[in-house]
């Protein structure tokens, strides 16, 4: 029954990633509902940040999907953003400093077997998602470093449906920047 929630899970993962790609508001259901569920399966597999982690991407699926619907322009899509570096340098170390921070309190306080990873991945993907919301193209940078790191994660704790989704969104980040960068050339022209 297990594999058959993560398997739900991952299609609508899959759903997601497609549809944020191509600039759509459904990618927004369709994250929800698989982050609602692998909040269940990760607290399951003790990886309690991620598990915290898919809680914050349901509301950020709802904060991006209220924001995508009313920042409309004129060809029905939220304009594409960029940040300037030194947005980039805050985010970076801002989230070093919490990561360890809160991977001393993970490894002190629970029984993570990877605290300071999932501690990084969590801190990390808080920027990323909120990026994301926004629609700031650099975003699909942080998400090529984070779903590679997921892959390593996922087959330590035995979550292979959820590696092998992470591997194919690594390669999808690709992608994804291409198509979001040729949106945000496009407005500028």
């Amino acid at each position: 029954m297990e594999k058959l929630v993560e398997l739900i899970s991952v299609i609508c993962g899959l759903l997601y990633l497609v549809f944020i790609i191509k600039e759509n508001n459904w990618c927004w259901p369709f994250g929800i509902i698989g982050s609602l569920i692998t909040v269940y399966l990760y607290f399951h597999h003790k990886l309690y940040l991620e598990a915290g982690l898919n809680g914050y991407y349901v509301l950020a699926g709802v904060y991006g999907w209220v924001f995508w619907t009313s920042h409309r322009n004129r060809e029905n899509k939220t304009p594409v953003r960029n940040w300037q570096t030194s947005w980039h340098v805050l985010s970076i170390t801002g989230g070093l400093l919490l990561s360890l921070y809160l991977g001393h309190i993970m490894h002190r306080y629970t029984d993570s077997p990877r605290p300071y990873v999932d501690a990084a991945m969590t801190v990390f993907s808080f920027i990323a998602t909120y990026m994301e919301a926004r629609k700031v193209l650099t975003g699909w940078y942080y998400w090529f470093i984070l779903n590679g790191t997921s892959v390593w994660l996922q087959l330590d704790r035995g979550l292979y449906m959820y590696a092998a989704l992470s591997v194919f969104t690594t390669l999808m980040c690709i992608k994804g920047y291409m198509e979001w960068k040729k949106s945000y050339q496009h407005q500028l022209a």
